[in-house]
Parts: C-alpha cells; sequence; structure tokens
C-alpha cells in the first residue's frame, strides 16, 4: 500500500496545539519543514523541491506555495498549488497487530474522479489515528487513488475552513473531474454551541465554502474581474480583496454585471465577507434587473460572533435570491454606508451537475457523534441544518452529497471524546467511499 504525502503532513500538523497549512506532493520525495510547535506549524512537502517552508502570520493564516498576508481588514492572499499523491484501488488499514481490513473503490468510480481535496479540522487531519496512513482522509484517497491534497487544521470551524483554507486553494472547474470532501462542524458545536447564532455562523459560513467548490468557473462572476465581464460596470474606489474578491470603503459605490439563468427557479448565489463588531463592515444593496431585492451586511448579524478558536474574526457568507423568469438578468450591488464591503463571486448554475460530465462534486460527511451524550444533542442540531442546507443547494442544481456519518463511530471507535481511532477513522473512510 502507498502512503499517502498528505496525509503525512496532516498527522505531523496535528501534533501541535495551533496548526497551520497543508501543501503536498507526490511527485518527489517528502521534504517537510517544521517550525514553531504550540504556537504556530506549518508543514510544507513539495515535488522534487530540496527545501520547502512556511510561514504563519500574525492573524493565523499561513503562506505557501503562494503568498498570504493580512491587511487592515483581516484580508490575505494566496494560492496553494499542491499536488498529491497516487493511490491504488484499494487502502489498507490493521486494527491492533491483526485484523487487516481494506477500503475499497471501484474502477468505475475511481475513473470518474481526476482529483480529490479534503477539507476539514482535527479529524481529517488525523487526530487519534497511530499513523498517517490510518487517517480516514489518507485511506479514502488511496483507494481512490487519484492526486489528493488535504487542507485541514486542528481546531478549526466552518468560518476558518472558508476564510482560510477552501476560497485561497480551491479553483473548480466544469470538465476536470474533481472530487472534494468536507468533514466540519465538530468544533463548531463544541467550542460555539448551539445556539441559533452559532449555528446560523456555522451554516452561512459552511454554504459559501460548498457552493464555491461545486460550482464550477464557467458559472461564477469573480468580484475581481467585473470589469473584463462583457457589461461588467463599476463606479466608485474598489481594490482586489483576497484571492478573488473586489472591495470598496466608500457609500455609493456600484459593481454591475449580468448572469444568465438556464434553468427556472435558480437562484443568484452571492458570496461576501462579514466581519465582527468593529470592523467598520459596510452594507450593499442588491438589486436584479434595477429592482432593489435585498442589502447584505458586512457586519455579522446573527447574533453571535464569528471569532472562532482558530482566531478568526472574519469569513465568507452565501447569500441565495430568487431570479424569476429565466434569460439575461443585471445584478447591480451598491454599498450603502461608508465602510468595507467586498464582494467574493456571484453566479447561477447553468444546469443539474450532477448530470454534467466532469463537474465538480462535493461529500460533505454529517457531523460525526462524539463521546459525549450532552454535546451529540447540539451535534444532531447542526445535523438538521445541514441536510435542510445541502437539499436547498442541491435544488439549485448543486452536485453535493451528504455521507452519512453522524452516528457510524461506536463507543470502541474513539481515542478521546472527538477523535476516532484508526477502527473508527477505517468505519469514517467505509463510509465516504461507499458514498461514491
Amino acid at each position: 500500500m502507498q502512503t499517502t504525502l498528505s496525509s503525512i503532513a496532516s498527522f505531523l500538523l496535528h501534533r501541535c496545539t495551533r496548526t497551520t497549512l497543508i501543501v503536498v506532493s507526490a511527485a518527489g520525495l517528502l521534504a517537510a519543514g517544521l517550525t514553531g510547535c504550540g504556537t504556530g506549524l506549518s508543514v510544507v512537502t513539495k515535488a522534487n523541491t530540496a527545501a520547502a517552508t512556511g510561514t504563519t502570520s500574525s492573524d493565523g493564516t499561513a503562506t505557501s506555495s503562494g503568498t498570504s498576508s493580512g491587511s487592515s481588514e483581516g484580508g490575505s492572499t494566496g494560492t496553494g498549488g499542491a499536488t498529491g499523491s497516487t493511490g491504488s484501488n484499494e487502502a489498507t488499514t490493521t486494527a491492533g497487530s491483526s485484523n487487516s481490513t481494506t477500503v475499497s473503490v471501484g474502477a468505475t468510480q475511481q475513473a470518474a474522479v481526476r482529483w480529490v481535496t479534503n477539507f476539514g479540522d482535527s479529524i481529517t487531519a488525523g487526530w487519534g489515528s497511530s499513523a498517517p496512513q490510518f487517517a480516514y482522509a489518507s485511506l479514502l484517497d488511496t483507494a481512490i487513488a487519484s492526486p489528493n491534497e488535504n487542507w485541514s487544521r486542528a481546531g478549526d470551524q466552518a468560518a476558518d475552513m472558508a476564510r482560510l483554507w477552501v476560497y485561497p486553494n480551491a479553483t473548480p472547474s466544469r470538465g476536470s473531474s474533481q472530487l472534494y470532501t468536507v468533514l466540519i462542524g465538530t468544533n463548531d458545536a463544541n467550542s460555539c454551541g448551539g445556539s441559533d447564532g452559532c449555528i446560523a455562523n456555522w451554516r452561512q459560513s459552511l454554504a459559501a465554502s460548498l457552493a464555491w467548490l461545486a460550482v464550477p468557473a464557467s458559472d461564477k462572476v469573480l468580484g475581481n474581474s467585473i470589469a473584463q465581464q462583457t457589461g461588467g460596470q463599476q463606479s466608485g474606489e474598489w481594490t482586489p480583496d483576497l484571492t478573488n474578491g473586489i472591495a470598496t470603503s466608500a457609500a455609493g459605490a456600484s459593481l454591475s454585471f449580468n448572469v444568465r439563468q438556464a434553468v427556472s427557479g435558480r437562484s443568484l448565489l452571492v458570496a461576501y465577507r462579514v466581519f465582527d463588531a468593529g470592523a467598520g463592515g459596510g452594507a450593499a444593496t442588491v438589486s436584479i434587473d434595477g429592482v432593489p431585492v435585498t442589502t447584505l451586511s458586512a457586519a455579522v448579524t446573527t447574533g453571535q460572533a464569528i471569532d472562532t478558536k482558530n482566531g478568526t474574526t472574519d469569513t465568507i457568507f452565501l447569500a441565495t435570491i430568487p431570479l424569476g423568469e429565466e434569460g439575461e438578468h443585471i445584478v447591480t450591488l451598491t454599498t450603502t454606508t461608508a465602510g468595507f464591503f467586498s464582494l467574493q463571486w456571484a453566479g447561477v448554475s447553468s444546469g443539474n451537475y450532477a448530470q454534467t460530465a466532469g463537474a465538480p462534486r462535493v461529500l460533505i460527511g454529517q457531523i460525526t457523534s462524539t463521546g459525549s451524550a450532552a454535546l451529540n444533542l447540539i451535534v444532531n442540531q447542526y445535523n438538521v441544518q445541514l441536510q435542510q442546507l445541502i437539499a436547498a443547494l442541491a435544488g439549485e442544481g448543486l452536485n453535493i452529497q451528504i455521507v452519512p456519518t453522524a452516528n457510524v463511530l461506536q463507543p470502541g471507535d474513539f481515542t478521546d471524546e472527538l477523535h476516532p481511532n484508526d477502527a473508527g477513522h477505517l468505519v469514517l473512510a467505509q463510509t465516504f467511499a461507499a458514498s461514491l
């Protein structure tokens, strides 16, 4: 069996209390740079590279195979041009000293995937496994036998994942046969809790991640490309923001662009940044064909601060706005107050991606049960919301499927109250593989 380099990087990452970034490639030897441990750890592996470095900035973002730097609004820019290792169609794990068990993926399912990217928290990074190759993401990726990468960090919540890992590092496209796996929410439930505000922040930032992963680039209008779009216009002072967005701090600034609604009943998807109180968040009115339909606030309005366990205080939310009749529509965003406002992207799904050859596919695992009965009650609340969210996004034509991981772990499958042991990781990998 071939061990994926992504799993090694993940395993190294989760051995420190504050972790940052993984970049992996299997085309060459593993080169790992470990800097700091307990305050900030970066692990970078790159093909045919004698040395690799990663840096952590003061706002907790990371740099690797690109750049990432904080701005006065907490912004960063960066790319992670990582490649992964090619596995076989079968991953083997050993529970204890015997009972070898495999995770198998059929040839048809393998052929449908040309690239795998895993997103999540410490569970996806391999916490609880005895070795990197026994982590669920490693077992799954090896069985799929495609190049793969893993962007996961211990302690992360959905807000961290969207802001720091998904948007800078995923480039979904039609025809590329990309598979994205996501398992996130344990820390939202455990650290934030089950209040309406906590669940709303998790849901809206998760929605922003899933929509970004499932909508191919051909159906998106990136904020920083509006001026180059046919019919695209902007007035007032706008500047690039993060990897894909455009931002302003002026009242009365506007953006205008065209979208095409090819399928009746579809909605406009709008991804925009939100900040905790005190960040000077502005607001913008969205108009469709000249008619104001909603206002987006860059200040979080859920009643719960974003402020995550890992220190993220801004993230990306998704708004879903009905478009009405099929055909071309003119979308206009106009800032209504002075204050920072950033549009990341907007778009409309052009069809049913599950029936579109090579379109991005997303497998989203339910939040797993834990060793705490009280916490499991909160986890159940999140999973109910997950079911509703995925139904809504699937109704927009996005190829997103829930993996039924909520209750697959048994009491003997844990190494502590939150993290699966080798047997638990195996069960998770088998459950993801069965959903292919």
